[in-house]
Parts: C-alpha cells; structure tokens; sequence
C-alpha cells in the first residue's frame, strides 16, 4: 500500500494496512462474530473450516511479529495487503448469516431474521459509489472494452507470432494482460507507475538499459514528449516491439509513421501500428 512502511509502522504496520483496505466496510467485523459464535455454540463440520482458516493466518500473515521480520525479506511489503484476500470473510458472513435464518423454527421468524441480516449487510457495507465514482456496465461479458478486443483480434489475425509484443495506452496496458495473457506487455507496470511517480512501484533502477527503453516509449506514448526519431526507434528495437496500440486522439500519429510504425487498423478510440523491428532503420 502507498504510504505504509514497514520500517515506519513496526508492529502496527498489520493494523494500518488492515484499516486502509477495509476502509467503512465492517464484514470483517460479522465475520469475527460469526468465528466467535462458532468457539461458543455453533459446532458444524463446515464452521470449524472458518475457525481452522482464521487461527493460522493470525499466527503467520497477520502476525505483527511474522509480517515485521520476514515480509522485508522477501522484498513483499507493497502486495502485503493482498493477504486480506485470503480471508474468506465475504463467504464466511454469508454462511453464518444463513446459519443464523436456519437457526428459527419459526417460518415467519426466519423471514424476520432474512430481512434483519439483510438490511445490516447492507448498512455495514461499502455501496458502489464509495468504490467506484461514474460507475458503468461493462460492454461484454469479459468485463473489457469492446475496442480492447477489437485491437487483441487484430493483432492475432496479422502476427505470424504465437507471443507478439506490444505497446498499449495508459488505459489498456493493464487490461490487456488481463485479457489475452498471449500477448507480450513491452512496458512493464512497475516501470509505468514508477514513471507515473508512484510510491507503490517497488525498487526500479532508472539507470538500467531495461528502464530507460521503457522510459523513451512512455515519454512518446504516455507524455507527448519531443524524443529524437531515432532513440524513439531504437528502444523499440532494443525491446522487440511489434505493435503498438495508441488512441486516435494522441496528436503526434505523424510521428509514429515516420518512426516506422504502419498503421494497420483503426477502431472508434484506437489505432494499431505495426512495427518491423527486425528490418527496422537505426
């Protein structure tokens, strides 16, 4: 998480990433009922699983001790958060929730209690705005743009490549790996958010040949930065680019062909290049 060190926070470094992703949203605080209740009264097969789960990821991930020796080591501080992740507290409140409907005998009961849970799930949640603001439905199933896959199919169709290596914007690099895991990011994320100046991005060593490519393309792509025709060429080359996927609003597309990238197709908000690096001028 941006912001929080461990070398800053100690022990408390666990408490404070545990406040920031859980943010207002008190589940985990059901769920720590629900493990409660189970220690008391509630002795099901499937609850002793919750039990089991939670007892050893606080003696190890969620160890202020543990985290604060070892997550160092093994250089894991910025995806710490990531084990919150495998806390099934989402499929633990479901469970004793509908434990707790099972729980009455009575059928109006039961419908009481339903609607009780559920309108305390809904008060103690996090709603869509405070996770996302201009919240939209996705344009398919596979929860992309329709202009990404667009572009992915492209690509396919005119690659003899099983691997082809390409250059997205900003808004697709992400989402592309997600996507169509064949495909080969040239610009590696840690490399975007470390040029972005983000905290989270890890140790980048700006003087290494693998960054400064990267840095060359990113200023062209990303910024609109004036870079010499022949650097610009020369990191694509050097990281083996094959296409290039840029929007249609950047203003410099006149530089790209005079840097040897041939557009190939156009879609409502992207252009595709192609680049032949291995016949490629200096």
């Amino acid at each position: 998480m941006a912001d929080v060190t461990i070398e800053e926070l100690g022990l408390r470094f666990v408490q404070v990433c545990l406040k920031q992703y859980w943010g207002g949203c008190l589940f985990l605080v059901l769920f720590a009922a629900g493990v409660v209740w189970s220690l008391c009264c509630h002795r099901k097969k499937e609850a002793g699983i919750f039990i089991g789960y939670t007892i050893f990821l606080i003696l190890t991930v969620y160890n202020p001790f543990f985290v604060k020796y070892i997550v160092p080591k093994v250089n894991f501080e910025n995806e710490y958060y990531r084990f919150f992740w495998i806390l099934p507290v989402v499929p633990g409140v479901a469970y004793y929730a509908v434990r707790l409907v099972f729980a009455v005998k009575n059928k109006w009961g039961k419908t009481i209690v339903a609607l009780i849970l559920a309108g305390v799930i809904v008060a103690v949640g996090t709603p869509i705005p405070g996770v996302t603001q201009n919240f939209a439905m996705a344009d398919n199933l596979y929860k992309v743009p329709d202009d990404l896959r667009a572009v992915c199919s492209v690509i396919h169709e005119d690659s003899e490549k099983e691997n082809p290596r390409v250059v997205f914007s900003n808004d697709l690099n992400t989402l592309a790996r997600q996507y169509d895991a064949s495909l080969q990011l040239v610009l590696n994320r840690n490399a975007v958010l470390y040029r972005a100046g983000s905290t989270v991005a890890g140790k980048i060593n700006e003087k290494s040949s693998w960054y400064r490519r990267q840095r060359v393309i990113m200023d062209v792509v990303y910024y609109e930065q004036k870079v010499r025709l022949k650097k610009f060429r020369y990191a694509l080359r050097k990281t083996r680019t094959d296409y290039l996927v840029l929007p249609v609003t950047l203003r410099n597309h006149k530089y790209f062909m005079k840097a040897g990238c041939e557009p190939i197709a156009q879609t409502n908000n992207y252009v595709v290049y192609r680049f032949d690096w291995k016949n490629a001028n200096n």
